[in-house]
């Protein structure tokens, strides 16, 4: 599993599926996506890839304009470690060694971010 899918995952988690993209993130998502080390393959009309760009630009430690996406990078700072682990927490009962190691270093990331 790499870490497009990783982060994939991620974004797509139940724990998310309340956080609209509003209208005035759209541009500003846009310009995100293009900052971010890893491709989104997700639009940015979706929830989706607002996770995923708002978690990469975490661990990124990338700046945000606006008060609602910094509200949401909030959100997705809260919930990144819980749901991380319990990623991991799946990989390591699955017996999935990559995954499992992949999983820890990004729950470390953004756990603990430089």
């Amino acid at each position: 599993m790499s870490s497009l899918e990783l982060f994939r995952v991620f974004a797509l988690s139940s724990g998310f599926k309340l956080l609209p993209v509003r209208q005035e993130e759209k541009l500003k998502l846009a310009k995100l996506l293009e900052r971010v080390p890893i491709p989104v393959k997700e639009s940015v009309d979706g929830p989706a890839a607002k996770i995923n760009v708002l978690l990469q630009a975490y661990v990124s430690q990338l700046k945000l304009e606006g008060f609602s996406l910094v509200a949401d990078m909030v959100f997705v700072q809260q919930s990144a470690g819980r749901i991380l682990h319990a990623m991991f927490e799946i990989c390591l009962k699955m017996g999935w060694a990559g995954p499992a190691r992949a999983c820890l270093a990004l729950c470390k990331m953004a756990e603990r971010p430089m």
